[in-house]
């Protein structure tokens, strides 16, 4: 007789996201060790709920369901080993009680922060390299004149080669990935972090900074900070002025972070500019914001981090860590 497959419950909102996360080849391969319940979960308290959790030994999360699991749906669940988290963390599916529960019990969690920083990583590179180049000044006034453009005269400092590239908050998610990525690169790379020394730092090819010295000093501007009490507005005006002219300032990480009045104050001289993949107050940008407006702005809708096939990974790193698991192997990216 064959022994029975360990169970694992999905949850998502909303529940079309598997069908994003999840390709056939990574069914396959979590159909291989678990019994999966396709059937994805929106609210653990809702109506026939408890039937479908009742013998689940795994979790599956995404973005969270419209209702954490409370201490009592985990009563609910006495053969839950794991979660794994195609997100930035597992423990945001938990309340605070049952998060302490969860840990009382041993049950294992692991997200796809580190995964879903990558694209992060790589889209600032992207930036970057175009913003040094003045990409985004060339398309523009190519497409007004209509005419011959001499590079020469037109970008006499563009380009990126000797360029300093500053890094605000070098995180282990998305800092030190991007930090890698630009080692291959001609450029001198300063980065601001509170979590690595200088020696770490110079490891990844760059020189650990102050603030001061990363926006006084860069031709790019790179923020990666998180979005917390402690660092609500923290980039202000003080920071805005010491840039240099021309300077860009990257933002793909919170808004919030970020002083709007103070930076909208700089971008209307002219005197520098910015990429902004996230704003604040308000998410999509308000319509009637100056931002829209300004040519030395360039506005995406928060697409740095996974999206389309970068979902994907996020899948695949829910089956690696969900394998681990079941077969009792140490995880890549346990919280």
């Amino acid at each position: 007789m064959t022994e029975s497959k360990p169970k694992v419950v999905l949850t998502m909102q909303p529940p079309e996201l598997v069908d994003k996360l999840m390709n056939d080849a990574q069914w396959t391969r979590l159909d291989a060790v678990a019994d999966v319940d396709r059937d994805v979960i929106t609210d653990f308290h809702a109506d026939g709920v408890e039937d479908q959790i009742k013998d689940a030994n795994y979790i599956f999360s995404g973005w969270g369901p419209d209702a954490r699991i409370d201490v009592d749906t985990l009563d609910r669940m006495p053969k839950l080993k794991g979660i794994a988290a195609a997100a930035g963390n597992a423990w945001r599916l938990l309340t605070p009680e049952a998060l302490e529960e969860v840990k009382k019990r041993g049950i294992l969690r692991s997200n796809s922060g580190y995964v879903n920083g990558i694209p992060v990583a790589e889209y600032c590179m992207a930036m970057i390299l175009m913003a040094n180049k003045d990409f985004f000044r060339a398309e523009r006034i190519y497409r007004e004149r209509r005419e011959y453009i001499n590079r020469e005269v037109e970008f006499p400092t563009a380009g990126n080669y000797l360029k300093t590239v500053g890094l605000v908050t070098a995180s282990a998610r998305i800092g030190r990935h991007l930090m890698g990525l630009l080692k291959g690169y001609r450029m001198r790379v300063l980065a601001e972090s509170r979590s690595m020394d200088a020696e770490e730092t110079a490891s990844y090819g760059a020189v650990k900074a102050d603030m001061e010295t990363v926006f006084r000093e860069s031709d790019v501007i790179s923020v990666h900070t998180p979005s917390l009490p402690a660092t609500r507005g923290m980039i202000g005006a003080k920071y805005f002025k010491m840039m240099k002219d021309g300077a860009w300032f990257i933002n793909s990480a919170r808004g919030a972070v970020v002083d709007a009045d103070a930076m909208i104050a700089e971008l209307r001289t002219g005197r520098i500019n910015a990429i902004l993949d996230v704003t604040d107050p308000d998410e999509p940008l308000s319509a009637d914001s100056p931002l829209w407006d300004m040519p030395n702005v360039i506005l995406t809708p928060h697409i740095a981090g996974s999206e389309g096939t970068e979902l994907q990974g996020m899948g695949e790193n829910v089956v690696n860590e969900l394998t681990h698991m079941i077969k009792g192997e140490p995880l890549e990216y346990a919280e």
